[in-house]
């Protein structure tokens, strides 16, 4: 005859057959992979997106300029992903959907989405190039690494070699449109 319910849990017991909570084991606490943790050594909280790794490489430029830089950079990319994500999430099982039931500020909502507008347009008048490579750095989510330009001029300042000019230019391009939005042009 086949046992019934679910696996017994190994440990201590109580005389009343409950595990015993007397001695847990002690709470330690995950710090990632070696390579999580070299990240986290060299860019701090700042690595978990491309503009944070260029900003604490030194490569947005220095002082209260480069800063302002990162602050437009985060704010662009947090309005852009609140305005063009996909939708709720829906349930499968019902006619329901999730989510809030807060009242949403309709009026922020559309004056932040001209805004995000705007900006885009501003940066796509710049040209193609630039676009794509302001998307790269900005928009696009690159949470661990990436984009490879980005990668290549990061691994040459960290091992003191020649950066490639293509990466350079790919850097300038992101860069220039950037500052004009920082500086309030």
């Amino acid at each position: 005859m086949a046992k019934r319910g679910r696996k017994r849990k190994k440990g201590l017991r109580e005389p009343n057959g409950r595990l015993s909570r007397a001695k847990h084991p002690p709470v330690t606490f995950d710090k990632g992979t070696e390579r999580v943790q070299a990240m986290q050594a060299l860019y701090g909280q700042d690595g978990a997106d491309a503009i944070g790794r260029a900003y604490r490489a030194g490569l947005l430029g220095n002082g209260s300029e480069a800063k302002a830089m990162l602050d437009t950079a985060r704010k662009i990319s947090n309005a852009y992903w609140q305005a063009y994500e996909t939708g709720r999430y829906t349930c499968t099982l019902a006619d329901r959907q999730s989510g809030s039931v807060v009242d949403l500020d309709h009026e922020r909502i559309r004056k932040r989405e001209e805004w995000i507008s705007e900006v885009l347009d501003f940066v796509a008048a710049m040209g193609h190039d630039v676009r794509r490579a302001f998307e790269q750095l900005v928009i696009d989510v690159h949470p661990d690494q990436g984009p490879p330009w980005l990668d290549g001029l990061l691994w040459a300042d960290q091992h003191n070699k020649r950066q490639d000019i293509a990466h350079v230019s790919q850097l300038r391009r992101a860069l220039d449109p950037l500052s004009l939005l920082s500086s309030g042009g």
